[in-house]
């Protein structure tokens, strides 16, 4: 088995990555090992260890089409042209940076993904290849990717890349190899990304502060906002439970949002929301998708919350409700971070269980799963959270639907008793 060798400096700084294996593939006369070098930062690193898989993967032989020092290297053809283009790196950044209909911040945020974890792997592999592009090249770089370790924001790097990551990278992938496959004439037969087993966050071994969702009670919601010490970020809590709208969505709301034409139905429109500009600002925009553009019934809580907040800080028609400081946009982690010293302080306290490692986002899905679990359907929650798709409420929610499991528990409550179960009554219309 190949293996991975830091490389230190008299300062014990990581100065280089070395590969070594037993080559198999060794003619008389040559070395028994064979080493590889990579550079010493993460790049580096995670570049390392998917050779590592491929040298494994070719049954500890160099991988087809590498060249010690240079990495895969395309070998042109005479009159082939110019053949540069059809190197990975070179034809992934066309397809990002000349696809349409997206925004800006995407595309940054490819390209950023682009340089972390492909580029590194596949930069100079030839995307016409089956042998560069292949189940097998594919299954390795995911592989290294289950064994990346990451950072939780400005934390250290001590997680293990998330599932839902590795999704997105792999789809990221997969979504530049079928431009290849659909180019008139095709470059490539098909996309060997179509045949990779990805790994799921239920696969085992995982810890609770990887998954996705963190359901929380009304009593443990309010037990976080009680924690909470500035009045502001506790009647954010408030209107963020009662409405279940974004983040981006609730630090947009301004006091003429609010519409009181019938003081006995409150309602709000969430038709607006901060977007990334791709320049590293942001702007106020539409909504997430065309559905997200809603207006939304409201609770006395919440109306109350919002009064209180305009009347305290003398709001005009058009300012925010929710800033920072200085009256300005009210950053994400500004928040999170009050945010997190409430829950620690929630379970210091024994007010929230420690195996839950609740997010602000949290909040969205709690209001939903309290609406669903008193018997709503999932069309009203799909239609006052601004899901553009009912599969997405479905997907994340559907699980929580009160009739499904009581007729459940009948059905196999009938077959335990040694009966048949019955079936229900249809009414006529």
């Amino acid at each position: 088995m190949a293996s991975v060798h830091p490389r230190k400096n008299r300062d014990g700084q990581v100065t280089s990555y070395q590969v070594k294996w037993r080559d198999a593939g060794r003619r008389e006369g040559e070395p028994l090992w064979a080493t590889e070098k990579f550079d010493g930062d993460d790049e580096g690193k995670a570049a390392a260890d998917v050779f590592k898989q491929a040298v494994d993967e070719a049954g500890q032989r160099w991988p087809a089409g590498w060249v010690k020092g240079q990495g895969y290297i395309v070998v042109e053809e005479a009159g082939a042209g110019d053949e540069s283009r059809y190197r990975f790196r070179a034809y992934a950044t066309a397809i990002v940076e000349t696809k349409t209909g997206i925004e800006e911040h995407y595309r940054r945020s490819c390209m950023r993904e682009l340089e972390m974890y492909l580029f590194p792997t596949f930069g100079e592999c030839d995307v016409r290849s089956t042998e560069h592009f292949s189940s097998a090249t594919v299954r390795a770089w995911v592989r290294c990717l289950e064994n990346t370790y990451v950072a939780k924001g400005r934390g250290p790097r001590n997680r293990k890349m998330s599932p839902k990551t590795i999704r997105n990278l792999h789809g990221l992938l997969s979504s530049i190899l079928t431009e290849a496959v659909e180019e008139e004439p095709p470059l490539r037969a098909r996309n060997p990304c179509e045949r990779t087993a990805l790994p799921r966050k239920d696969d085992g071994g995982s810890t609770p502060e990887d998954e996705d969702i963190e359901f929380l009670t009304p009593a443990e919601v309010a037990a976080i906002r009680d924690r909470l010490t500035l009045r502001q970020d506790q009647l954010m809590v408030e209107v963020k439970y009662g409405t279940g709208a974004r983040y981006s969505e609730l630090t947009a709301l301004a006091p003429y949002l609010l519409v009181d034409d019938d003081p006995a139905r409150m309602r709000l429109h969430v038709h607006r929301a901060w977007k990334k500009n791709g320049a590293g600002g942001y702007y106020l925009g539409m909504p997430k998708s065309r559905r997200g553009r809603r207006t939304i019934r409201i609770s006395a809580s919440v109306v109350e919350a919002l009064e209180e907040l305009r009347r305290d800080e003398d709001l005009a028609d058009d300012d925010l409700y929710f800033t920072g400081d200085q009256g300005q946009r009210l950053h994400a982690s500004t928040f999170a971070d009050r945010w997190a010293r409430a829950v620690r302080r929630a379970k210091k306290d024994g007010a929230l269980p420690v195996y839950k490692h609740p997010t602000p986002h949290d909040l969205r899905h709690s209001h939903a799963a309290a609406l669903i679990s008193a018997g709503h359907s999932l069309t009203y929650v799909q239609r006052r959270l601004g899901h553009e798709s009912i599969k997405t409420t479905s997907d994340l929610y559907g699980h929580l639907l009160p009739e499904a499991d009581d007729a459940a528990m009948a059905t196999i409550e009938t077959a335990l008793a040694g009966g048949r179960a019955t079936l229900r009554a249809v009414a006529s219309a």
